[in-house]
């Protein structure tokens, strides 16, 4: 297709960064995906304080993910037909208010679970919104450079949050770190408050909203669905962009697990061993995938690699031990200073750096393929359908992987989807 042939220029990323609309919104998204991750990573930590039960984590994950399955489609439906940056702006507001219950001293986990399913529920309609307003502020030349651009920022926020999201709760309690996430999602509302949709792009950007009482949405979803079955990269995009997010809802249910049985470190320590470097993988996926070179390779073939990649650096997690120790590794040893002694840590801190470039190749490419086969019109549909996919297909692994990390270990499970990715990489790859 002649769209996806459009070259990508070098400086392409800094073309989109110097379009003011598009400028407020990755600033608005830094504030407010460093407040949700901090958000949820410090709820991971606070529930498996609290338990030390990868189950309870699951629960957690669940919280997030069940609002998925009820609401993201009738949330795309409706944000078609409403302004999408009044959509992200009322959510933020209301994301700040949802966090001021855990102010209460005491809380206990259930009410810990109610209130991340509200928030859960508010975003179901900001994902759909936030994903489907980048075409209408920037030329479709740039799409895929804007996607790249938008994944750097989403996962160097990811990095900030979940390296802060430890040393806040140490430093300044539970209580404080609540209120400065209120704060950042008020802010993240007031750039989307000065976000000006360019001329001509306005009726995209908020479409329909004068027609929303009269929705059907037995009719709406009857043409998304037959869109998607006569759109086989949107239907292929589908697929990788629900799996991939199911692994790694089970990989967030994992990590407190290997690192206290596996690594036997702190589990404050999560952020800086695993996320971080996997952040900032996915920001050298992200840089890479906005090269011009890029361009003659199918997407399909892309995202294959990345699953194949992420599958072996996943089989290879738990034995960073005897990764370490093998005469290769201490034949290197024998070169470097004292002070730079590779070690178990540093072997796993490198395998989660190749884990998130491996992803920004799952990602992105899927990202940019349904924002350019589809129209203004149907893609707050397309978003909310892919997150209710996401939470239904998420549902039995999440719960899977908790349940079988208590029963049969962390490292066995880690494994197993290291398999599976694998063999979905090569079924990416072969079949059409």
């Amino acid at each position: 297709m002649e769209r996806f042939k459009k070259t990508v220029g070098g400086n392409d990323i800094f073309k989109v960064l110097s379009i003011r609309p598009f400028l407020l919104m990755m600033l608005s998204e830094l504030f407010s995906q460093l407040a949700f991750n901090i958000q949820n990573f410090a709820l991971i930590l606070i529930v498996y304080k609290l338990t030390h039960s990868n189950t309870a984590v699951s629960g957690i994950i669940l919280s997030f993910t069940i609002p998925a399955i009820l609401f993201s489609i009738i949330g795309g439906v409706y944000v078609d037909r409403w302004n999408k940056k009044h959509v992200m702006f009322n959510v933020n507001i209301l994301r700040a208010f949802l966090l001021l219950p855990f102010l209460i001293p005491n809380l206990n986990i259930g009410l810990v679970y109610i209130l991340t399913f509200l928030i859960a529920v508010s975003t179901q309609f900001f994902i759909p919104a936030e994903a489907s307003i980048i075409p209408t502020l920037v030329p479709q030349n740039l799409i895929l450079s804007a996607n790249s651009v938008f994944s750097m920022g989403i996962y160097g926020a990811i990095f900030a949050g979940y390296v802060l999201a430890g040393p806040l709760l140490l430093l300044i309690h539970r209580e404080n770190t609540f209120i400065l996430l209120s704060i950042l999602f008020f802010a993240s509302a007031l750039f989307i408050y000065l976000i000006k949709i360019p001329f001509g792009k306005k009726a995209a950007a908020g479409a329909g909203a004068e027609d929303s009482v009269g929705i059907s949405f037995t009719k709406e979803m009857k043409e998304l669905f037959s869109f998607i079955k006569k759109t086989k990269k949107v239907m292929h995009a589908f697929l990788i962009l629900t799996i991939a997010q199911a692994i790694v809802y089970m990989l967030a249910v994992l990590g407190p697990g290997y690192l206290s049985t596996i690594l036997r470190v702190r589990i404050e320590t999560l952020s800086l061993i695993l996320i971080a470097p996997a952040a900032i993988g996915i920001g050298v996926g992200a840089l890479i995938l906005g090269s011009p070179r890029i361009k003659k390779y199918k997407f399909k073939h892309l995202s294959a690699l990345g699953f194949l990649l992420s599958g072996i650096v996943f089989i290879l997690l738990p034995f960073g031990n005897r990764i370490a120790s093998h005469f290769l590794v201490q034949a290197v040893n024998n070169f470097l200073p004292h002070v730079l002694m590779i070690n178990n840590l540093h072997i796993v801190i490198l395998l989660a750096a190749i884990i998130g470039f491996s992803f920004s190749f799952i990602y992105i490419p899927s990202n940019t393929t349904l924002q350019l086969e589809t129209n203004e019109g149907m893609r707050g549909r397309i978003f909310g359908l892919l997150n209710a996919l996401i939470g239904a297909v998420s549902f039995l692994p999440v719960v899977l992987a908790g349940g079988l990390a208590d029963l049969l270990g962390v490292g066995v499970v880690i494994i197993s989807v290291g398999i599976l990715m694998i063999c979905l990489g090569l079924a990416f790859y072969i079949f059409d």
